[in-house]
C-alpha cells in the first residue's frame, strides 16, 4: 500500500440527530484506490473509492452516532441530509469531529475574508447563479460548484433556498459532472449554467448544459443541453438530452420562457462572425426547433462567446443581457455583462439602448426573475484580479446583493432589495463632516449613505490593508473605483454616468457593492482585508457640499 498521508488518517465522529442522510465528497490521488470505514455500534461498512473524486451517498439512522475513517482518500466536504422541514432546517454540515446545523453557520462562517451577508458557499468554489426561480412559496437559488478546493474545476451545483431573499438555507448538492468526467481526470466539465421554468403541471424544470472536453486541449470540447425535473425542488428525475451542440463551439446556458403558446430557448453561442444568442422552439419542452439569431453582436471584434443569455420586459421595454467572455474594455474590466434596452417582436431583439451592467467588473452570470417588490437580479461576485485569499473552511465566489431593476431615461437603474436595509443595526459615525475617518468597525461589515448638496470630487477608503487600498472616488465629475499598492492590480474603473451626488456602499469583508445616483450605476468589486475589524475613510473637495454621511454597522445572516 502507498504511504497514506497523515491528514487522510482522521476518524470523524457524529450523531445524525433528525438526520437520514450522509452525503461525503471524497478524493483520491489519480490511478489510486481508497478506503471508506464507517462503524456505528457494532455495525461496521467498507466503502471503496475508486473514482478520483466521488459524491458518496449513505442512508444513516436518525439519533445514532458513527465514526467515519478513511484509508488513502480525503473526505473535502459533509454534511449530513434528508430530513423533515429541510428547507427551513438546511443541511448540516461536519468538520473535524464537530457539528454545524443551522444554528452554529454563524461560527462556519466567521473568518476574517468570509462574507457576512453575501449568499456564498459552505465551502469550495462558487460561479454563475442558476435556476433561479419562486417554487412552492421558496425562492430557489442554484450556482456553479466546486466542493472539493477553492479553485474552479469540474462543476457541480450547488443549491440554496430563501423567503426574503436575504436569509439563505443551504440545500444538498442536486447535479455533479458527467460519469465520464469522473472516471478519467484527463476530462474537464460537467454541470453549466442554466435556468428554471416551472410549468402547467407545477413541476420545477431545469435547463442546463453540459460540458465535456480534454484539461490539456481547450478546443477538444462538447457541450450540449440537458432538462430534468423535480416535484418538490429537491429530488430530480433522470436528466434527458434535448439540443445537441456542434464541436468544438461554444453553446451554453439556455434560458428558457414560454411565449404565444410554445416554449422559447436562448443559447448564448460563439458565431461564425460574431458573438451571438440562437432561438430554439418546442410545444412539449423535448423536441426543440432551431429558429436563427435573435441578436448578433456587430460592434464585439474578438473571437468571443456570449454567455448566461437574459430576456425580460421591464416598465413597458424589452432587456436583453448577456456576458462577453474573454472581452477586455479600454479600462481593463475583463468579462464584463452588458444590458441592451430595445423591442422584441418576431423573434428577433432590436437594439435601443446599450450599457454596462456594472463598473466594478466582479459582477457576472447574472439572472433575474419577477418578484412582488419587482424583477430582481442576482450575479456572481467573481475573482478578476484572482487576489483570493484561501481560510479554514474558505470559499471562493459569492452571490451579489439582490438588486431590484427599473428603466429610467433609457438606462437599467438597479437598486438593493429593501430587506438588506433590516441587517443595520446601529451608526459609527452620523454627520456632515468634510473629513472623516472611522477607524476599528466591528466585523468589517458595514454600510455607508452620503448625500451632497451638488456634485464635487471626493475621497472613500473602503479598504486599508499593508500598502493595498481601495478608494470608490469623483475626481472632474468621473465616479470610479481606483486601488493602489502592491498586489491591488491598480486599476481604475469608471462608471458610466457622472455628477455623483449620491452614495450607497455595503462592505462585508472581501467584497463592497456601490449604488450611485439613487441606482443610476452599480459597481462590485472585491479587495482582501485579512482584518477582524473595518475602517473607512472620507474626504470632499469642496467645502459645505455633504447634506449628510452616515456609516452603520451590518449584522451576518448566518447567526441565529
Amino acid at each position: 500500500m502507498t504511504n497514506t498521508p497523515e491528514y487522510r488518517r482522521k476518524n470523524m465522529r457524529f450523531n445524525t440527530q433528525k438526520y437520514r442522510q450522509l452525503e461525503l465528497f471524497i478524493k483520491t490521488e489519480p490511478g489510486e484506490t481508497g478506503r471508506l470505514y464507517m462503524v456505528s455500534g457494532s455495525a461496521r461498512k467498507m466503502f471503496q473509492i475508486s473514482q478520483y473524486r466521488k459524491w458518496l451517498k449513505i442512508t444513516v439512522n436518525p439519533g445514532t452516532t458513527y465514526e467515519v475513517s478513511a484509508e488513502n482518500c480525503e473526505i473535502s466536504y459533509a454534511y449530513l441530509s434528508g430530513c423533515e422541514q429541510m428547507l427551513e432546517r438546511g443541511i448540516c454540515m461536519i468538520q473535524d469531529g464537530r457539528f454545524y446545523d443551522r444554528s452554529q453557520w454563524g461560527e462556519w462562517y466567521d473568518t476574517p475574508i468570509r462574507n457576512q451577508y453575501h449568499l456564498s458557499p459552505p465551502k469550495g468554489w462558487m460561479n454563475d447563479p442558476n435556476g433561479f426561480c419562486v417554487y412552492h412559496g421558496y425562492y430557489h437559488l442554484f450556482y456553479q460548484f466546486h466542493p472539493f478546493s477553492e479553485e474552479w474545476d469540474n462543476m457541480y451545483w450547488g443549491h440554496a433556498v430563501s423567503q426574503d431573499l436575504i436569509h439563505w438555507v443551504h440545500l444538498p448538492v442536486c447535479m455533479e459532472p458527467q460519469q465520464e468526467i469522473l472516471n478519467y481526470p484527463e476530462l474537464v466539465g460537467g454541470a453549466f449554467s442554466g435556468t428554471a421554468l416551472v410549468d402547467e403541471e407545477q413541476k420545477l424544470r431545469l435547463f442546463f448544459t453540459r460540458h465535456i472536453g480534454k484539461r490539456r486541449d481547450r478546443t477538444a470540447f462538447r457541450e450540449y443541453q440537458v432538462m430534468t425535473e423535480s416535484r418538490d425542488g429537491l429530488n430530480w428525475e433522470r436528466e434527458s438530452r434535448i439540443i445537441e451542440g456542434p464541436e468544438g463551439r461554444d453553446f451554453r446556458d439556455p434560458k428558457v420562457f414560454y411565449e404565444n403558446g410554445e416554449y422559447k430557448m436562448l443559447i448564448g453561442i460563439r458565431g461564425e462572425e460574431h458573438p451571438a444568442i440562437s432561438l430554439y422552439k418546442s410545444y412539449n419542452l423535448a423536441q426543440w426547433t432551431y429558429c436563427g439569431e435573435i441578436f448578433e453582436e456587430q460592434k464585439e471584434e474578438e473571437n468571443i462567446p456570449l454567455e448566461c443569455p437574459d430576456l425580460f420586459r421591464l416598465d413597458n421595454q424589452w432587456v436583453l443581457t448577456a456576458g462577453y467572455c474573454g472581452h477586455v474594455d479600454g479600462h481593463g474590466r475583463k468579462n464584463s455583462i452588458y444590458y441592451h434596452i430595445g423591442e422584441w417582436y418576431q423573434d428577433q431583439f432590436h437594439e435601443e439602448a446599450r450599457g454596462l451592467y456594472d463598473f466594478g467588473a466582479d459582477f457576472y452570470a447574472v439572472q433575474t426573475i419577477d418578484t412582488e417588490t419587482g424583477r430582481v437580479a442576482v450575479g456572481w461576485i467573481s475573482d478578476v484580479a484572482k487576489e483570493h485569499v484561501k481560510s479554514p473552511n474558505g470559499a471562493c465566489g459569492s452571490m451579489s446583493i439582490p438588486r431590484v431593476l427599473h428603466i429610467k431615461d433609457g438606462k437599467l437603474y438597479q437598486n438593493p432589495v429593501q430587506g438588506i436595509y433590516r441587517l443595520i443595526r446601529y451608526p459609527v459615525y452620523e454627520g456632515c463632516g468634510e473629513d472623516v475617518e472611522v477607524t476599528g468597525i466591528e466585523g468589517n461589515t458595514y454600510y455607508v449613505k452620503l448625500e451632497m448638496e451638488k456634485p464635487s470630487d471626493f475621497r472613500m477608503t473602503l479598504y486599508k490593508w499593508k500598502d493595498r487600498k481601495l478608494y470608490l472616488e469623483q475626481k472632474d465629475g468621473q465616479c470610479r473605483f481606483r486601488t493602489v499598492g502592491e498586489g491591488a492590480k491598480n486599476i481604475l474603473y469608471p462608471a458610466e454616468i457622472s455628477d455623483v451626488t449620491t452614495v450607497e456602499v455595503f462592505v462585508d469583508r472581501n467584497v463592497c457593492e456601490v449604488f450611485l445616483n439613487d441606482g443610476q450605476a452599480a459597481g462590485a468589486k472585491k479587495f482582501y482585508q485579512q482584518s477582524e475589524t473595518g475602517n473607512f475613510e472620507f474626504h470632499v473637495q469642496e467645502k459645505g457640499t455633504v447634506k449628510s454621511l452616515v456609516v452603520e454597522k451590518m449584522e451576518g445572516i448566518w447567526k441565529q
